[in-house]
């Protein structure tokens, strides 16, 4: 159909719709493989992490921290964002006992929330998004992953040279120093 005087841009539209629905082939559809999970990397000192997206509120830049005088030094302070308040962890030192290296201020911050309250775990850097075969993790601790330490790992995965350690948030949360932090509120 031709525009024409008689028609109106509207009616013309209606009708590249129609023809646009009949002859529309079938959508292609996408199985969903519930064995495969997505997930962000990021770095933390020299290894490689992954965490599930929907365990990420967002990724922020850490800015204007508060410290809070006489508590523990993995937890790093407060900050400000939209209104609401963050607790800011040095992820690395709660899970491994030793700081981070080098300023917060070139940092990222994972901004988690549990409840009604929100945490922000500090990284070194993102990597991006990755996918993993569910079944492809392992539980022993690989060669180039230099600590024994896996009380809040899941599992490892392999991308080709490269592993990334499976980070649980709930493992996280439920670690008995969290609980101290929700009681300070």
């Amino acid at each position: 159909m031709a525009v024409s005087e008689e028609t109106t841009p509207f009616e013309y539209l209606l009708s590249v719709d129609r023809k646009c629905i009949a002859h529309q082939g079938g959508l292609v559809q996408q199985e969903s493989d519930v064995s495969f999970s997505h997930g962000l990397a990021f770095q933390l000192g020299n290894h490689k992490y992954i965490i599930p997206i929907a365990d990420v509120s967002e990724v922020l830049a850490v800015d204007a921290i508060t410290s809070i005088p006489r508590s523990p030094t993995w937890l790093v302070g407060i900050s400000n964002v939209r209104g609401n308040l963050i607790t800011l962890l040095d992820i690395h030192e709660f899970v491994f006992g030793e700081p981070m290296q080098d300023k917060y201020d070139t940092k990222r911050m994972l901004l988690i929330k549990q409840e009604s309250h929100y945490y922000g775990l500090i990284i070194d850097s993102i990597i991006g998004m990755k996918s993993f075969d569910a079944d492809q993790g392992i539980d022993e601790v690989p060669v180039s992953f230099d600590y024994d330490h896996i009380d809040h790992i899941s599992a490892f995965y392999s991308s080709g040279e490269e592993w990334f350690a499976a980070l649980s948030i709930q493992s996280l949360l439920a670690d008995e120093r969290f609980s101290e932090l929700r009681n300070l509120s």
